[in-house]
């Protein structure tokens, strides 16, 4: 498993840590990506993460891959800040 990003046919983007079996995603821990505007410089927006159906048990989906455009690796302050909220909390050094 590892902490990916993918962006879904409905337009969503989502991280979390990513399984791959067959034509099947598991997706532990997912969270929608939102940009959200920053108070200190109103152009240059921020990134949210936002708990993506968080009413799911254990808070795991499965997600066919045919309703996935694309996965890639986040870039590591966002692979930190997700991993510091949601996950074990390691660090990569920047």
């Amino acid at each position: 498993m590892s902490i990916k990003i993918a962006k879904l046919i409905t337009g969503e983007e989502i991280i979390g840590d990513f399984d791959q079996s067959a034509d099947t995603y598991t997706i532990k821990k997912p969270c929608a990506l939102q940009l959200v505007p920053s108070r200190s410089n109103p152009e240059q927006p921020m990134m949210a993460l936002i708990p993506f159906a968080p009413y799911v048990e254990d808070h795991i989906i499965e997600v066919g891959e045919k309703n996935i455009i694309w996965i890639g690796k986040p870039v590591k302050e966002l692979y930190n800040q997700y991993n510091n909220i949601f996950g074990s909390g390691i660090q990569l050094a920047i």
